[in-house]
């Protein structure tokens, strides 16, 4: 057995504890009674600690050093395959970030984050910031304390920001935020805030198990089976790759049908590119995702450039009627007007795709703050509130459906929400280069075709893992760097009637 073969068999076993505590974490959101927190935090704080441990020992650091310089990162072993190498640069990369985090430090974190994320379900239930500020706080310290210790050049903030988009800094997305802003709030002023006049077909309760049963028939649509995936419900819709053979999905039914459907589609998205990464390499970097904002790009790619396309609905939405027969009485023509609506709206992940990002540049600019010390969290909602008026023109009626909505910032995900809009840009021209491939791609969806979608995604990003980073990746497969500039020209097509008043 080689060098390096030994070193993926020998070390295998890091890359399963992080799958154990993916599961933990699945089923803290899932099926876990909620008196077994604190019990469930112990488990996450050891077996965080041993991955930590493992992945920062003597003995993975001198495996390492035989085939790498860990200070030039230049590889010392011939003959090894273009995946083989690339897979010694991102541990070698891993290596020097994890070992910046001491193993006391790495346990206090999950125990915290844990706590925290029981904290806030309950303050959203009630509306009571007040009950979850402490534990903000917490994090935001403990976040502020990791930036510290992984180190940066401008800000704190770049350093938490490049653990989900590496080399993406607080810089680089004002700049392009600020484009987007003003280009999408000029878009939400010309709606006037009126409602759709199809609200009514979906203003009351869905059978449950129904909406459940619409969204398997979804997922079978985009070519994800029983045997690799489950969905099931959260208090905050999520996906988790376990394995490329194991996926886990969730919903939220409470928000109503259409954010079931969208919520489905999105972390659809999400699971084909999991179930999408190769096999053989679960154990290295090659066997995972490349960064949270092209991971984004594919949920959003699903959820709506595909699923909110009238050439998804002429096939999908007859299925709809069917299991929904009182939506018979709603066109097909109207249906499509209704789930494209654009409307200032308070929540995020039931945002339309115009004001979605203005949701995403609201938190990008309070997490920096917070991370910079400029604001404290019990600062949190009078800020936010002043910026969703700034941005959307709309105030939240309470804390619920303001600042307590997501689960990011109580599970210590800062430097995560920036991705969310990174990943519509990314997927507009990703997209950009599909529809050069399948001119005729809207023919074949209407048709009730999307294996070819699922094919494309996957020769051109998903069997890569993380030997291209995102910007690598995007350059690679549409032919030039990123740029915004598709996202605006997707939205100008699909919108100009709003657009040019």
């Amino acid at each position: 057995m080689s060098l390096y073969e030994n070193f993926v068999e020998r070390f295998s076993h890091v890359r399963l504890l992080h799958q154990i505590e993916a599961l933990l974490g699945w089923d803290q959101q899932t099926y876990m009674p909620a008196g077994a927190i604190d019990m469930r935090a112990k488990q996450l704080a050891y077996i965080a600690g041993l991955a930590h441990r493992e992945a920062t020992s003597s003995s993975y650091r001198d495996a390492l050093a035989q085939m790498i310089d860990i200070d030039t990162e230049s590889i010392k072993l011939e003959g090894l395959s273009l995946t083989a190498q690339s897979n010694l640069k991102q541990w070698c990369k891993d290596f020097k970030k994890t070992i910046k985090l001491p193993q006391d430090f790495v346990k206090a974190y999950y125990a915290t984050t844990t706590t925290a994320t029981e904290v806030w379900k309950k303050a959203k239930q009630t509306a009571n910031f007040d009950l979850f500020s402490p534990w903000l706080q917490k994090v935001v310290d403990l976040n502020r304390e990791k930036a510290n210790l992984l180190g940066y050049v401008d800000g704190p903030y770049d350093a938490l920001i490049d653990l989900y988009e590496p080399g993406v800094t607080a810089a680089t997305l004002s700049t392009l935020f600020s484009d987007l802003a003003s280009f999408l709030s000029d878009i939400v002023g010309k709606t006037n805030g009126k409602d759709s006049p199809y609200n009514c077909y979906f203003d009351h309760p869905f059978a449950q198990e129904t909406q459940m049963q619409f969204g398997y028939l979804l997922l079978k649509a985009m070519g994800i089976g029983h045997e690799n995936s489950r969905l099931d419900c959260a208090a905050h819709p999520f996906c988790s790759g376990i394995h490329p053979s194991d996926v886990r999905l969730t919903t939220h039914l409470d928000g109503g049908l259409l954010e079931h459907i969208f919520a489905v589609l999105h972390e659809g998205g999400h699971a084909l590119y999991e179930l999408g990464l190769p096999k053989e390499e679960w154990a290295t970097p090659a066997g995972q995702a490349v960064s949270m904002g092209l991971h984004e790009s594919q949920s959003r790619w699903w959820e709506v450039m595909v699923g909110k396309s009238l050439p998804f609905w002429s096939y999908i939405y007859p299925k709809l009627q069917s299991q929904f027969p009182a939506l018979k009485e709603l066109s097909l023509a109207n249906f499509y007007r209704h789930i494209n609506h654009v409307q200032a709206s308070y929540i995020r992940i039931h945002a339309d795709e115009v004001t979605y990002p203005l949701h995403i540049i609201l938190r990008f600019e309070l997490e920096k703050q917070l991370i910079e010390g400029t604001i404290k969290a019990s600062d949190v909602p009078q800020i936010w509130n002043a910026k969703m008026k700034e941005l959307l023109g709309i105030t939240p009626r309470n804390d619920a459906e303001g600042c307590l909505q997501d689960i990011h910032w109580s599970s210590g995900s800062f430097g995560y929400f920036p991705t969310y809009a990174l990943g519509n840009i990314y997927a507009a021209q990703y997209f950009d280069a599909f529809v050069r491939s399948f001119p005729d791609w809207e023919t074949q969806v209407a048709h009730g075709s999307f294996a070819f979608i699922k094919d494309w995604l996957h020769e051109h990003i998903h069997q890569f893992g993380r030997m291209y980073d995102a910007q690598e990746s995007i350059k690679r497969v549409t032919g030039n760097p990123l740029s915004v500039q598709p996202y605006k020209d997707y939205i100008m097509r699909k919108y100009k009637d709003i657009i040019t008043g």
